[in-house]
């Protein structure tokens, strides 16, 4: 169990790094490419993936959600807080659109006064078959 831990600790610690080296590389070509890139530069299935986030039925406190993570172009990126829709006693899906995400990323979780319910990971691949990935959280 130590092992698995620290397996945990090491790769949250790489992810990390990883992540704040892609900001800096993204903030010092400017403003636009580090928070505003939104559209599919590449083509799908090739270099990331759009993500469509589930949320199991019964998790009625959650309102919103946002994703934080690197793009096709490899820059860390914070996607737009977006509403899930439909009956919060049952699961609900939302599709970011046109946002291309690979690697792991965080999915902040936000309730109905804007408030963090918490930060939860899905490991997007870089290519697969068909250019939506699903992130299911329970």
């Amino acid at each position: 169990m130590l092992h698995r831990s620290l397996q945990q600790t090491a790769r949250r610690a790489m992810t990390t790094l990883a992540m704040i080296t892609g900001l800096t590389t993204a903030l010092a070509a400017g403003p636009a490419t580090a928070a505003t890139i939104d559209g599919p530069v590449t083509p799908a299935q090739t270099n990331g993936q759009i993500v469509s986030t589930c949320v199991a039925g019964g998790h009625t406190d959650i309102k919103a959600f946002t994703i934080n993570g690197f793009n096709q172009n490899n820059n860390y990126v914070a996607g737009p807080k977006r509403d899930l829709p439909g009956d919060r006693n049952g699961q609900r899906c939302y599709l970011l659109e046109g946002w291309w995400w690979k690697g792991w990323i965080d999915v902040d979780f936000w309730d109905d006064h804007d408030n963090k319910l918490g930060t939860r990971q899905c490991n997007v691949p870089v290519s697969q078959i068909g250019a939506v990935y699903e992130c299911h959280f329970a």
